[in-house]
């Protein structure tokens, strides 16, 4: 059993898909922009700047501004309506809890929304901590990165953490901290994302 539990939050926490999809088509109509393809395109887990460059063969720096201007508001002050624990999540980490578990988040989302999230969730008594890339003024770190200063800062053992989540990123993130990984198929990644994974689950 490992004590240090970092975990992904979207599609490994939550289901946080609707809502995010919601900001983007609503930011994409007040900056006037199309993207017929949209659902086809769009991949929930990537960085706000990812995501433009995913959805737009044109993308410059500025339309990276631009939409991440508009697209922030639009989420942060949606109330996250649709967002969610998957079913099973919340006895999961109970049961890691009982059993002397640390919990974390480590995420691709803002500070700023991963609060209000935590909070609506009523998780934030329940984790010990949860990071984002954007956190540390002047930075924007990388999951990997990330998860490297959290186990420095807080004295945690790699050898004693595990990163779990739902995509390719998170797994290479684990690795490349140089920690266990788990990957979850009930996400927004594919199995086959999910091979390089230390282990691969289905259910927690």
């Amino acid at each position: 059993m490992y004590t240090h539990w970092f975990f992904d939050f979207d599609g490994t926490l939550c289901d946080t898909e609707a809502d995010i999809k919601d900001a983007w088509r609503k930011a994409l109509a007040l900056i006037g922009r199309e993207c017929p393809r949209f659902d086809a395109i769009y991949k929930t887990g990537p960085t706000i700047d990812q995501v433009v460059h995913m959805l737009f063969d044109d993308a410059t720096p500025e339309l990276v501004d631009q939409v991440r201007a508009v697209f922030k508001p639009c989420y942060d002050q949606s109330g996250f309506p649709k967002t969610a624990p998957y079913a099973w999540i919340p006895a999961w980490l109970d049961e890691l809890k009982t059993q002397g578990c640390h919990l974390y988040v480590a995420t691709n989302k803002r500070y700023a929304p991963m609060g209000a999230l935590m909070a609506k969730m009523g998780w934030l008594e329940l984790f010990d901590g949860y990071y984002s890339f954007d956190m540390y003024p002047g930075e924007k770190l990388k999951k990997a990165e990330l998860l490297k200063r959290v186990m420095a800062v807080r004295g945690i053992d790699p050898a004693d953490a595990v990163m779990v989540g739902d995509t390719q990123g998170d797994v290479d993130a684990g690795r490349g901290a140089g920690i266990h990984t788990i990957g979850v198929t009930w996400g927004y990644g594919s199995r086959a994302e999910l091979e390089g994974a230390d282990e691969i689950h289905d259910a927690p």
